[in-house]
């Protein structure tokens, strides 16, 4: 008998099935096969879904993805097998869509990149179906982001300018993160002086924002996303000194998965200021993140780069240290 059948699931994922079984609600279950679906179930639901946005913010989204998996399951047996009214259907989109988004988003974040865009896509539809342009809008952003990181930079133009479309029908704090996307794709794409203007237009927009509507995938978005921007942008147009100043305000409210990727950003910016001290200190700090447990191949994908940077101080054995760490952790 092969003992390794046993073990086919093992550490995380395993404590989440069961951490799943005993948070199961039984109006979910009910309603997954063929009961009305309540209100209170979609509560329930929404509830789950914050829960795994939380933790993956905290950790990372690689540990999570069967965890939304299960979760877009559930939504998707309710719509097909259920009954409920119009306005329940409605909600149950708007979660099915969140989860293809957070789904997407994970899977990214675990360059898991085929696998992102599918997410995406039945995100799109679900959003339409729901009538919902803050959230369409919310995920053509992160498709852009990705195809632009993917040098499919005409690509990523062109969801940035569907998404555009829609922008004075979106509340101001998913104009400002918009415009904050359009920053980066035109920044890749070379158009510095568009990535500029609609850097300053995110501004803007977060200055107007009362947060009286943002919705719950949103919360995230702030001003220490918009100086991580800002910071990848000066840095982009050889502005070290400035994008040091700005990542190092990003990464102070960061959630622990986005500090782990943006240490490496803020390595990258001292060693262009010829500070190396500076480049070791964040190097390390996004190091002992991911070696504390955040999953996210970008932050290790980042630090690669970090570490193609050091090649002309191979000389120095603080910089071999660091190096040795680098690749540690990407193997």
């Amino acid at each position: 008998m092969d003992r390794r059948a046993f073990l086919g699931i093992g550490g995380v994922a395993l404590v989440g099935i069961g951490t799943q079984w005993a948070a199961a609600e039984p109006a979910i279950a009910a309603a997954a096969t063929g009961d009305r679906v309540t209100p209170a179930t979609v509560d329930r639901m929404r509830d789950r879904v914050e829960s795994l946005r939380g933790m993956e913010q905290e950790s990372g989204g690689g540990d999570f993805l069967e965890s939304a998996r299960t979760d877009l399951r559930l939504i998707t047996t309710m719509l097909e097998n259920s009954r409920y009214s119009q306005e329940t259907a409605q909600r149950l989109y708007v979660l099915a869509a969140e989860v293809c988004c957070l789904l997407g988003w994970m899977s990214y974040d675990a360059s898991l990149h085929s696998a992102a865009q599918q997410h995406y896509t039945a995100a799109l539809r679900s959003a339409k179906v729901a009538g919902d342009d803050t959230l369409g809008a919310h995920t053509l952003c992160f498709m852009a982001t990705q195809a632009a990181g993917q040098r499919e930079q005409r690509a990523a133009v062109g969801l940035m300018d569907t998404a555009e479309a829609v922008r004075n029908r979106v509340p101001a704090v998913m104009q400002a993160s918009l415009a904050a996307h359009q920053t980066t794709v035109y920044s890749k794409a070379g158009d510095k002086r568009q990535a500029a203007a609609a850097l300053n237009r995110a501004f803007d927009a977060l200055g107007r924002d009362d947060h009286s509507d943002t919705p719950a995938y949103l919360e995230w978005f702030g001003e220490a996303q918009l100086r991580s921007t800002e910071g990848r942008f000066l840095l982009a147009t050889g502005q070290a000194e400035k994008a040091t100043a700005a990542l190092e305000r990003s990464v102070t409210e960061a959630a622990p998965r986005d500090r782990a990727v943006r240490y490496g950003t803020l390595a990258l910016a001292h060693q262009q200021t010829g500070d190396l001290d500076g480049a070791l200190e964040a190097t390390h700090k996004a190091a002992d993140l991911i070696d504390q447990g955040i999953h996210s191949r970008r932050g290790v994908e980042r630090l690669e780069e970090v570490r193609r940077a050091f090649r002309p101080h191979q000389r120095e054995a603080k910089v071999r240290e660091a190096s040795e760490r680098i690749a540690a952790l990407a193997a």
